[in-house]
């Protein structure tokens, strides 16, 4: 009886289905490409699906060099904007570049391995868009600095308003 039900088990397992593994997904949601954007500074923010964000312990300079980091379904990001040096990411959270100059820009986001190395098949996602350099609303009044108190705020507004008068 053990006989014909370990067959019958033995069966069922030959002829299981096998079960589709899913692929990691990457989807940039800013910015959008084709945009302007104001400022020099700008946020990436994305969703990743199907991929754990972790930490790596392999240096850059090792990149694809160390399979056994590597873990099925876990990785990070990679971003790189006009070819300058590679940001590292292993949070889901935005990542902001700064001190962006104006005009055309390549950003490249790509999900990768704790080594470093591509997925297979790889998942990137490439962005073309515009930096303005100017920040929304420039020329409207005094400037201040970021994050100046609102106290200042009072004072730039009632300094432009004295000197409009006296222009007069």
């Amino acid at each position: 009886m053990v006989v014909g039900w370990l067959a019958l088990v033995l069966a069922a397992v030959g002829h299981a289905t096998p079960v589709a593994v899913a692929e990691p997904q990457l989807a940039v949601t800013a910015p959008a490409s084709g945009a302007t954007l104001p400022g020099q500074s700008f946020a990436v923010t994305f969703r990743v699906t199907d991929l754990q964000v972790v930490p790596t312990t392999v240096p850059v300079s090792e990149a694809g060099m160390r399979p056994e980091a590597n873990r099925p379904g876990q990785g990070h990001l990679h971003f790189v904007l006009d070819s300058q040096p590679l940001v590292v990411w292993e949070r889901l959270d935005p990542y902001t570049f700064t001190n962006v100059p104006p005009g055309e820009h390549l950003l490249m986001v790509e999900l990768v391995q704790n080594d470093h190395g591509p997925l297979n098949p790889p998942v990137s996602q490439m962005i073309r868009f515009r930096s303005s350099g100017l920040l929304a609303g420039a020329g409207a009044g005094p400037a201040l600095p970021a994050g100046a108190p609102l106290a200042l705020l009072g004072v730039a507004a009632l300094a432009g308003g004295l000197l409009r008068r006296r222009r007069r």
